[in-house]
């Protein structure tokens, strides 16, 4: 109730300040659809007394509004993750939908029809098969089931794959390949009038009039079962989730059989020359006046057609931290593979100015201990500053509640910076100094600082473990995490290149390995091969932060006990002549010897 009366009071004292201060906003749309709720929408805001003007443009696509922003002919419109993703160095997000998580997010999911047996998530169960996906380039519809199904296909090109895998598709907006649009009924371009198959609701739609999976989010079968939509083509039929290890569950259990957890759909401007006015407009309008319990006849998140300039969905839209200067927030599970980056650490994000408090997000036992000692001493030097210690369940839920602003500060490897920088909007603000031996001579002191060698560590009595295919191929890997930069990408990436396959695979190429917080990222047998010699116990076992084998001391430990290789930095083993490093010509060199014997 109090809650109530806040948000009607905010509402009332935007309404009276934005009443003296006349203004507008520009808002693209992509089809006849859209323009046609753009105006009613225009027309509810001047109802109320409300004087900023909302213009209603068309960009005909996603494309097109995009480059309407970016040309200063549009201020601002809807996007998914993936066209973020293509587009973040133009795009700022400030309002994210948000579905009933309260974080933003929704799972991306593969729906089949209950009674159709035949299909699941693997290359058999698939092939041949009718597709339904919610658009070219978007987030759930194509960007994460391609990450997810490339593994089940020979091409590299992935629209070639698709056309390959499945007999028909429709992929709304795609570009002329084979068989991407011969599942669509009417047209493929989703600005036509008779594209009936565009966004979540038309890809269910597609597979209720005989497609065999769509792939959409989590909410869309509750948004259009069980009377939710009474549309005649709604009715009357059961369905099922497709999970990554090929079986099958109950809609409801989106949380466990998933394709991914993506970032929601974001309200946008352009980077630079943006609007103030738009955040606090369409957060206190379209969450409170406008929300989805108002009884006016205007409701910002529904209506029909469905999924009109906001999913049907939304039951709020949510701030987006702007407190740090990288701006975007947007998936990247599909790409963070091929990306090496060195090691800045401190991430920073929302802070209430004039307020000197410093939360600091941990994720062990053992940190939240240090934590707490740090936070006593920080007490007696200054009794300005309060610092306090948050437990995060992974370095994701971290970077997560610095979204949030529940969160200020976290600690993370140069990998992690890069997923969760994108992904939840965060920025580096200091790094670790290893010692001024980490630089080279031509290279500058600012810039070699902050930096390590990445190598790759063996034992100095193994002589036949070496930094070439023969040399590695069915030994035992020690890694210090999924994703982290010395343990994982850079090596990883290492092998890619140096690999003649179009696809290489770290659990088939190691005949067993360790590398903590796989198990959550590879459900089935892929994870249990990366976490096969991993040391943890229950719950613990290839756990990212609590598996005895994580982080750089832990991978050596897994080296010590019966692994063949362990990619680590430099100091890890530095000056121990118990291990000697293998080098990318073939050799091998003393620990010693990093500056010329490292993988990056």
């Amino acid at each position: 109730m109090v809650w109530a009366v806040l948000v009607t009071l905010a509402a009332i004292a935007l309404i009276i300040a934005l009443a003296v201060v006349r203004t507008s906003i520009t808002w693209c749309v992509v089809s006849n659809d859209e323009m046609t709720k753009c105006n009613q929408m225009s027309a509810a805001f001047q109802s109320i007394g409300v004087s900023v003007l909302v213009q209603c443009v068309s960009g005909k696509s996603m494309d097109g509004c995009v480059r309407m922003v970016k040309d200063n002919t549009a201020d601002a419109f809807t996007v998914d993750g993936g066209h973020l993703l293509d587009n973040r160095a133009d795009l700022k997000p400030v309002l994210a939908e948000d579905y009933g998580n309260g974080d933003a997010t929704y799972w991306a999911v593969a729906v089949v029809k209950k009674s159709d047996k035949s299909v699941n998530l693997t290359s058999a169960g698939l092939g041949g098969k009718k597709s339904c996906h919610t658009g070219y380039g978007k987030t759930a519809g194509w960007k994460v089931p391609m990450g997810v199904l490339k593994s089940l296909t020979t091409s590299c090109d992935i629209p070639q794959a698709v056309s390959n895998l499945f007999s028909q598709s429709c992929v709304p907006g795609s570009p002329n390949s084979p068989n991407l649009c011969t599942q669509c009924p009417n047209s493929c371009d989703c600005s036509s009038s008779n594209a009936n198959y565009c966004g979540y609701t038309g890809a269910f739609r597609c597979l209720v009039d005989g497609g065999d999976v769509a792939f959409i989010k989590h909410t869309t079968v509750f948004s259009n079962t069980n009377g939710a939509n009474q549309a005649t083509w709604a009715q009357g039929l059961d369905y099922e989730l497709l999970c990554q290890d090929g079986t099958r569950a109950a809609v409801t259990a989106y949380a466990q059989c998933n394709m991914g957890k993506v970032p929601s759909h974001a309200v946008v401007q352009h980077k630079i020359n943006s609007k103030n006015i738009i955040f606090f407009f369409f957060r206190t309008l379209g969450s409170s006046i406008f929300g989805p319990h108002t009884s006016l006849s205007f409701k910002l998140f529904g209506g029909s057609p469905r999924d009109l300039l906001f999913k049907s969905s939304t039951k709020l839209l949510l701030p987006l931290n702007t407190s740090c200067s990288t701006e975007v927030r947007f998936i990247h599970e599909f790409t963070n593979q091929t990306n090496l980056f060195k090691r800045p650490l401190v991430i920073c994000g929302q802070k209430d100015a004039g307020v000197s408090t410093l939360r600091w997000c941990v994720l062990s036992a053992n940190e939240m201990a240090k934590c707490s000692v740090v936070a006593t001493q920080a007490r007696r030097v200054s009794s300005e500053l309060v610092f306090s210690c948050v437990m995060g369940s992974d370095i994701n839920d971290c970077a997560r509640r610095i979204s949030l602003g529940t969160a200020d500060a976290v600690t993370m490897d140069g990998g992690h910076i890069y997923s969760t920088g994108v992904q939840y909007d965060l920025q580096p603000v200091a790094t670790e100094y290893y010692g001024s031996e980490s630089c080279r001579i031509e290279t500058s002191q600012a810039l070699c600082a902050a930096s390590y060698y990445a190598v790759a560590v063996v034992k100095a009595s193994d002589s036949s473990t070496l930094l070439t295919k023969a040399g590695l191929q069915g030994k035992k890997s020690c890694h210090t995490g999924y994703q982290r930069t010395a343990g994982w990408n850079v090596p990883v990436g290492y092998l890619v290149d140096n690999s003649t396959k179009c696809r290489f695979s770290v659990s088939n190429f190691f005949s067993g390995s360790c590398a903590p917080g796989a198990k959550g990222a590879f459900p089935g047998a892929v994870g249990t091969k990366l976490c096969q010699i991993c040391g943890g116990v229950g719950a613990n076992h290839c756990d990212g932060n609590n598996d005895p084998y994580s982080g750089y001391s832990g991978a050596i430990s897994c080296l010590n006990a019966g692994g063949d290789v362990a990619f680590v930095k430099h100091t890890t083993v530095l000056n121990n002549a118990t291990y000697k490093l293998i080098c990318p010509n073939g050799g091998t060199a003393p620990t010693t010897d990093y500056m010329s014997c490292n993988i990056a």
